[in-house]
């Protein structure tokens, strides 16, 4: 009977033994399992991460290449000169714009050429914008300035003193239109004026290298 109840307990101790083990083993998978997912989720994570850090740095460099080439593309700069008859101005706008004159000033008109980059769009269209505009207008400076006195009362244009050869002249910046922002530089010579443009802000950068070029003769 002893021997019965001994091997009975035995037998009781092993099961129990083999069961905890068992939950132990099962726990301890249980756990590898949830590490091994989150591993996995936090190594996704950080792969993305890093992949998108080396994406946006790639784009920011290749950018960055596309920026510098275009620049590089602009050189060497073309000079662009106007009839003497009209004070014989003259610039350097980028090789890699197109020029056009429209109005040649014959018969006491205006003269009026157009620059842009690749094409020039149609002259005579109240929707096409340009990097720069060169008109040489037959008529006084004070006049033309008249032109934007609404504006500059407004506070929708600013004005600003600059000067060209030695030659005082005046620049306006701002909002010419609902449609249209830019700026307008206009230089007296002799009983004309001469006037420069830019449709757009991003014409900027180089409407100021255009205009750091400039020559005329008063």
């Amino acid at each position: 009977m002893k021997r019965r109840q001994f091997e009975q307990g035995s037998i009781n101790g092993w099961m129990v033994g083999t069961i905890g083990f068992l939950v132990l083993t099962l726990i301890a998978g249980a756990v590898a399992a949830w590490m091994f997912v989150e591993y996995t989720r936090e190594k996704t994570g950080v792969d993305a991460k890093v992949a998108s850090a080396v994406a946006k740095g790639k784009n920011e460099q290749a950018e960055l290449d596309q920026k510098r080439f275009s620049e590089e593309a602009k050189n060497p700069r073309v000079e662009f000169v106007g009839p003497n008859e009209f004070g014989r101005v003259s610039f350097m706008y980028p090789k890699t714009w197109s020029a056009y004159v429209d109005q040649d000033g014959t018969d006491r008109g205006d003269y009026k050429a157009y620059l842009h980059p690749g094409t020039v769009p149609p002259a005579r269209s109240n929707t096409s914008r340009f990097a720069v505009r060169l008109e040489v207008l037959n008529s006084d400076f004070d006049k033309v300035l008249s032109q934007y006195a609404n504006q500059l009362k407004k506070g929708e244009l600013t004005s600003s003193s600059v000067e060209f050869n030695g030659n005082a002249a005046t620049r306006l910046d701002g909002a010419f239109s609902k449609e249209l922002r830019g700026s307008v530089v206009l230089m007296r010579v002799r009983d004309k004026t001469i006037r420069f443009s830019t449709d757009a802000d991003v014409f900027k950068p180089d409407f100021q290298a255009v205009l750091d070029t400039v020559k005329f003769v008063q």
